[in-house]
């Protein structure tokens, strides 16, 4: 038997049986974390079951990005909802490691890209430009729109205390970086229905891929400046100093698993012994108030260069992509918290005009004065995961106002521009004359 099919087996179970943990669940005794985590399976191997068979083929033929019905789904699930019966789902602190799990795995497979041998002579040309001046100018309008907005008193009083000012910054600055960053999704996606030539997906491909990095590096650097120290530590570090203990924790947690993984481990157990290293990673970001998708980044790129078992780790991460990403939505949207309905549509509906305004002018200026196209921005308007990992740490590690509406703002944005991005960039790749017809097998 196929492992898809295993899979999908072991899924048809977990769902069959969830109607009796919901029933446990509501009151009908045992151990309320237990519940929790066991009706929970359920409920994402539910979701996943829904996005291989259901939403796959839909994802193909309307050409949608897969992801949303997962974050509607924690949505639904979310302890936030007014109509909520089941008391074990009511807290979600228990489960947070799952979610740390998850978020570090976002980080870790952005890393394991980061081979020398394969980025060595392969950067089109062009694309750190692009890259750089449309992260600057999409990531620093956002930025600043959004600072002004959570301090100028125009959403909340005016900030006055320290802590105002620091959740307002990480508010404001998790708003941009998520700008800045970019998705190849929808080029797998039209791979899958269309016949690509040339090489602007490619090209695509390669500028969303170090937007993400970009992004995540920004990210950490932003816990860094702003990070938050207890007031009975006995030494405050400064900001330099948090960014390389973010940096050093990856690149010494790389150095200390390498030994332990070897070449000729099974699949079965490179993932597993994954799992532990990325939880162990994850909880030391989190226990110092880090960002762990930079901390694991640094642990991939460790691990990809240097472990005999690199270009395995690699493929067994990419197979398991799937599966940790519905995690992270599912529990992305089950995060969500109630605000301002007038707050919320503003800031929501100037986020996506920001964004999408960001990026048409800084691609613009990135092909001023040279033969690059300066249309780019229509194939960079997916956000993906790593947009999202950033959302939810920033919920794990800061609280506020500003805080509950920039997440809900990244997570609307990530919904909105995840469904229109494969339209868009086949539009670009139309005009740039890339897109040569639906492949046979789709045109049959």
């Amino acid at each position: 038997m196929k492992p898809s099919s295993r899979l999908a087996l072991a899924a048809f179970a977990a769902v069959a049986l969830f109607p009796s943990l919901a029933y446990a669940a509501g009151g009908g005794g045992g151990s309320d974390s237990t519940v929790v985590v066991v009706a929970l399976v359920g409920l994402v191997a539910g979701a996943y079951l829904l996005a291989r068979f259901v939403v796959g083929r839909l994802q193909k033929a309307f050409l949608v990005m897969a992801g949303v019905e997962s974050i509607l789904l924690g949505l639904l699930l979310g302890p936030e909802m007014p109509y909520y019966s089941l008391p074990a789902f009511s807290d979600l602190s228990g489960l947070l490691p799952i979610v740390a799990l998850a978020v570090g795995w976002v980080g870790l497979v952005r890393g394991m890209e980061l081979s020398f041998s394969r980025y060595r002579g392969h950067t089109p040309t062009g694309a750190t430009r692009v890259v750089v001046v449309q992260a600057l100018v999409a990531g620093g309008l956002t930025c600043g729109a959004a600072y002004v907005a959570f301090t100028g008193g125009y959403l909340f009083p005016v900030a006055t205390h320290a802590d105002a000012q620091i959740e307002a910054w990480m508010a404001a600055g998790t708003m941009g970086c998520a700008a800045a960053a970019g998705s190849f999704e929808p080029i797998k996606l039209l791979e899958k229905r269309y016949r690509l030539e040339g090489d602007v997906a490619g090209r695509i491909r390669r500028m969303a891929a170090m937007s993400d990095l970009l992004a995540i590096v920004v990210f950490g650097l932003l816990f860094a400046i702003f990070h938050t120290t207890e007031e009975e530590a006995l030494y405050d570090l400064r900001p330099v100093e948090w960014a390389v203990v973010s940096v050093g924790v990856g690149v010494m947690l790389g150095i200390l698993f390498r030994p332990f993984l070897g070449d000729d481990d099974s699949e079965n157990g490179r993932f597993l012994a994954m799992v532990g290293i990325i939880v162990l990673a994850s909880g030391a970001a989190y226990f110092l108030d880090l960002s762990p998708l930079l901390v694991n980044l640094c642990l991939g790129v460790v691990l990809v260069n240097t472990a005999k078992a690199g270009p395995q780790i690699r493929d067994t991460l990419d197979n398991t992509r799937r599966p940790m990403a519905l995690v992270l939505l599912v529990f992305a949207g089950a995060l969500v918290r109630p605000v301002d309905p007038l707050d919320a549509t503003i800031v929501c509906i100037a986020y996506l005009a920001l964004r999408l305004t960001g990026k048409a002018v800084g691609t613009s200026l990135a092909s001023w004065r040279t033969p690059l196209r300066g249309d780019y921005f229509r194939g960079l308007l997916a956000h993906g995961e790593v947009s999202v990992a950033m959302a939810v740490s920033l919920r794990l590690v800061y609280e506020g106002p500003a805080v509950d509406l920039a997440y809900l703002a990244i997570l609307v944005s990530v919904v909105v521009n995840d469904l229109i991005a494969p339209r868009v960039l086949r539009g670009l790749l139309v005009d740039t004359g890339d897109l040569r017809g639906e492949r046979k097998e789709q045109a049959a």
